[in-house]
């Protein structure tokens, strides 16, 4: 992995409160690839990639869609099959039967998958969000405003559910006993609303999910507390594109190729959401437009485009940052902490302009 320069990427706690009021008047970026790059990325004979996603196409997942209605994977000479995810547990476990053969996926399951199936290990090559969509929310009558403050309280959340596996990390950085809280399990559909009928004082999951969900379920968006684990000192990364090594060896050229296809669907829908959203509505004809308008535009603003991004471009890590980001997650899940060079991987970025964001 090329060394880049280390950088501790926090933002300030409230922050993401000023990022909801501009969320839809604030764009960032990407340099959208010409047609000139086009011509100059490796073509093949149309080679097949079977791609699955973390989970079921909404906003998040738009941008994923634009290479498909855009023509970059024709033109790249790639067969690009894009699915539905169904959690990146799942993604990772059928990337690594050979289902499939990329996904998007969170990067700690990985790093937990790789440690518990060391003979099926999984490499991810294209970090997508800089900043894990890991949260803790709340409403604003609890009286909760940092982490520190939900010692003793109670919190609702999937046993599986990323953001309260890792929960501990968030703790220690915030200077609290990850125990002091009171864990009740609930299942995924039933989460936003134990929040609003006050039958928990806060629940874990992913920012921009859970913040629509609660605002779905009846509460009022003044009235809604996100604490979102970046911006409280726990600065682990988050999904990723994941791939098996040998995959990626067969298809060094073609991995390029569809990284430059992917940053080139985020660009365009960071210039052009209605395009994203269009892109989603012909996949999910039921798509509630401004709902997942909102959420996507969220997911760009609290996960891919952070300060380290728009300064290094999309893709490349802070190694300081990862390899304590893989330290913390190791801990917190009882697992031995892999080498950096095991999990993620830069061999298969394309050229640093693809990547590049801009104001």
């Amino acid at each position: 992995m090329r060394c880049v320069r280390q950088n501790s990427y926090r933002q300030r706690p409230g922050s993401h409160m000023r990022l909801l009021r501009q969320r839809l008047t604030i764009r960032w970026a990407l340099p959208v690839l010409t047609a000139a790059t086009l011509q100059a990325m490796p073509v093949h004979a149309a080679t097949d990639v079977r791609f699955a996603l973390d989970w079921a196409m909404q906003g998040p997942q738009a941008p994923f869609l634009l290479p498909h209605t855009n023509g970059c994977y024709d033109k790249a000479g790639l067969n690009v099959t894009t699915d539905r995810g169904f959690g990146s547990g799942d993604t990772i476990t059928k990337v690594a039967s050979g289902g499939y053969d990329v996904g998007f996926a969170d990067l700690n399951a990985m790093v937990e998958y790789n440690a518990r199936q060391p003979d099926a290990r999984l490499i991810s090559f294209f970090m997508i969000y800089d900043a894990a969509a890991l949260s803790i929310v709340t409403r604003k009558d609890t009286g909760i405003v940092k982490p520190a403050d939900l010692a003793g309280r109670t919190l609702a959340a999937p046993p599986g559910d990323a953001s309260r596996r890792l929960f501990s990390v968030l703790a220690k950085a915030n200077g609290f006993d990850a125990d002091s809280v009171k864990w009740v399990n609930v299942s995924p559909e039933l989460r936003e609303s134990m929040l609003v009928r006050k039958s928990a004082d806060a629940i874990a999951g992913a920012a921009f999910t859970a913040y629509i969900g609660v605002q779905a379920a009846g509460l009022k968006r003044e009235d809604t507390v996100v604490m979102r684990y970046p911006e409280y000192g726990a600065s682990l990364y988050g999904s990723a594109l994941v791939t098996t090594p040998a995959f990626a060896q067969r298809n060094a050229e073609a991995l390029k190729s569809l990284v430059a296809c992917v940053a080139q669907g985020f660009a365009q829908a960071a210039q052009d959401p209605k395009a994203a959203i269009d892109a989603l509505a012909e996949r999910e004809k039921l798509t509630e437009r401004a709902v997942e308008t909102e959420r996507m535009q969220l997911s760009l603003d609290w996960s891919v485009m952070t300060p380290w991004v728009k300064e290094h471009g999309m893709g490349h890590l802070d190694e300081a940052r990862l390899e304590k980001s893989l330290a913390d997650v190791a801990a917190a899940l009882d697992i031995p902490v892999p080498p950096a060079n095991q999990v993620y991987t830069t061999d298969y970025l394309p050229d640093a302009a693809a990547l590049r964001v801009a104001p």
